[in-house]
């Protein structure tokens, strides 16, 4: 038996046949999976996946629905998706979804175009009675004098790959002009050399939040444009613990591996369609990402990253078929993995890395990357030791009551105006959440004025009548216990519980810190520069990172923030040998240092926990 259900979200409205019994959450995730926030992946944890029951027969709710969400609440028809189930026809309503704000620019360079991967346009002889070598060998042999002329001899092919011999059979039969796609000793592609035919390739930072495709001239280096989106397995969960549990089925890591690909494939699209190009123009694609995310990419079952001694499946550098991984229409296209340091410390880390130099560097650096990870990175051209930090998805607004991501209608900017505080929102709409980068302000002005204390207690009503009155007013009580109201109009609060999260991700990025520079003999006033890089870093309030313990505050004035780096060292390496050439080296540079068998780190993060006293 099925039933009808009828959603609204905005000013779209779509029918849908649902099985009797199934989850909303279910029916909304096949017509559309971004249609509902699941940063725990569907499990009735996170209590995000709120939608509006108008009218119709749902599920009466449960005891794990009736904690997450007030009477209030629940009596005016909220839900969770992935709790309520439909018993008869309905009618329901979605929160209509903000703009995501990405960020894709990072540290640029001046890069010298000498690809692995090129498309060398040759006219193979012809065969004849005198010359009985078959077809590939008198390809092979143009394209390697070619490829000398210009001053590559080393890439010269060894062999024509099993896809492209229709291709060798067809063309390469006469006096005609063809353009080879070479990549990694193989001819990868060899069809008729078309007019105006351009070698374009794609850099990818494969985020577990969002997805960043850069569009380049690999001729030229010329950067074309660029594209995001939020990362389509969001649904499966907000980080890569959720994404490997939602994995372990066959079929849950073909859904996982199939979405991901096909979101590459059609940002990728996109973007030779805006350029002008042919699909046939693209004939590269070089992906940076966590070593999970790479796994899923590829189809490799990630369950061992998750369990200890965490050994993934592969980390070094992988040139295969773009088209076998689903990234690319066309066999003549190479898709080109970067290499990672371990399961936790991955190629978008190695790549971030030769972005911004930091293996040729002098002197000492930290790296560091704020996601859900928390990967860290330290030295400098003698060398790098790096560690990753559970820090939770905390800074990326899951795990947090009105937490969001960088949408529009984020609260992002929070400060004090004398006794009033203040906010901005992406987009200058409504409050609708609480970004990361407002987080870590909002508690850096609790912090200050007192609606919060070091040991991260929010003030009660005792406490809050010794407060001016505009600063008291914001203490309330949530369906979970006290908050305090940022937009006590539409309800956007911090509540004790988000202050809690916030604690143990900030101590577990402050405690890595700590470990780190232990492990290296180093003194924190030793450090010469703290780059930030990720999109929660370029947003981040360096003041605020430190009035709440994340940033030692020692190297306030050492911040350079580097944007999207791991997205700039996959492009880089896309349209240069020696940028590749040089995550190898960064790879081979890095020695990681596991932390959960560090009683030192334990310590630390116990210590972190605590916010810093007033100065």
């Amino acid at each position: 038996m099925t039933y009808n259900l009828k959603v609204f979200e905005g000013r779209r409205i779509e029918e849908i046949e649902v099985e009797a019994g199934g989850r909303l959450m279910d029916a909304l995730l096949k017509v559309d999976p971004s249609r509902v926030d699941t940063p725990c992946g569907g499990k009735g944890l996170c209590g995000k996946c709120r939608i509006k029951v108008v009218s119709g027969r749902v599920s009466a709710p449960n005891e794990r629905e009736s904690r997450l969400l007030s009477a209030a609440e629940l009596s005016a028809g909220i839900r969770l998706a992935c709790l309520a189930r439909l018993e008869g026809d309905a009618v329901i309503d979605l929160p209509e979804r903000g703009e995501a704000s990405i960020l894709s620019a990072g540290p640029e360079s001046v890069i010298v175009a000498d690809p692995l991967v090129r498309l060398v346009a040759v006219t193979p002889p012809a065969s004849s009675l005198d010359d009985q070598s078959d077809d590939e060998a008198r390809l092979l042999a143009v394209i390697a004098r070619k490829l000398s002329e210009e001053g590559a001899p080393e890439l010269a092919p060894r062999r024509v790959a099993f896809a492209a011999l229709p291709g060798l059979a067809r063309h390469c039969r006469g006096d005609q002009a063809v353009g080879a796609v070479v990549a990694d000793g193989q001819v990868l592609a060899i069809a008729p050399l078309r007019a105006g035919a351009r070698a374009l390739g794609v850099g990818v930072d494969l985020g577990t939040t969002t997805v960043v495709c850069r569009l380049v001239d690999l001729g030229t280096g010329e950067r074309l444009g660029s594209r995001s989106e939020l990362n389509a397995q969001r649904p499966f969960g907000a980080d890569v613990i959720t994404r490997i549990a939602a994995a372990e089925s066959p079929e849950g890591l073909e859904s996982l591996r199939s979405r991901i690909s096909s979101q590459i494939a059609s940002l990728a699209r996109a973007l030779t369609d805006e350029s002008g190009a042919t699909p046939e123009d693209l004939i590269a694609i070089t992906v940076a990402g966590n070593t999970t995310m790479l796994h899923l990419l590829a189809g490799a079952p990630p369950d061992a990253i998750a369990r200890s001694p965490f050994t993934p499946a592969f980390l070094g550098r992988r040139v295969e078929s773009a088209a076998a991984l689903g990234l690319a229409g066309h066999p003549g296209c190479a898709a080109i993995l970067l290499p990672g340091v371990s399961g936790y410390v991955g190629a978008d880390i190695v790549a971030g890395i030769v972005a911004i130099g930091l293996h040729e560097a002098k002197g000492r650096s930290l790296f560091l990357d704020l996601g859900t990870n928390g990967e860290i990175a330290f030295g400098g051209k003698a060398g790098i030791i790096c560690c990753a930090t559970a820090a939770g998805p905390a800074f990326e607004g899951a795990g947090i009551e009105m937490g969001t991501g960088g949408v529009t209608g984020a609260i992002d900017a929070v400060w004090i105006d004398g006794d009033t505080v203040c906010f901005s929102t992406l987009g200058k709409k409504p409050a609708t959440g609480i970004c990361g980068s407002g987080l870590i302000d909002a508690l850096a002005v609790f912090l200050d004025c007192r609606l919060v204390d070091e040991t991260g207690r929010v003030a009660d009503e005792d406490e809050a009548r010794a407060l001016p009155p505009t600063l008291a007013a914001m203490i309330g009580e949530g369906p979970r216990g006290p908050v305090i109201f940022l937009d006590r109009a539409r309800g956007i609060y911090l509540s004790q519980g988000d202050v809690r999260a916030a604690q143990l991700a900030k101590a577990a990025i402050a405690a890595g810190i700590d470990t780190l520079l232990r492990v290296a003999g180093v003194g924190v006033g030793e450090v010469d520069r703290l780059y930030l890089a990720g999109g929660f870093g370029s947003l981040l309030d360096v003041r605020s990172a430190t009035r709440i313990g994340l940033l030692p505050a020692e190297l306030a004035d050492r911040v350079i923030v580097v944007g999207n780096a791991s997205g700039a060292g996959a492009t880089a390496a896309c349209v240069s040998r020696h940028r590749l050439d040089d995550c190898d080296r960064a790879r081979a540079a890095c020695s990681y240092v596991e932390l959960s068998s560090r009683p030192d780190f334990n310590e630390a993060y116990v210590e972190r926990m605590m916010f810093p006293e007033p100065e």
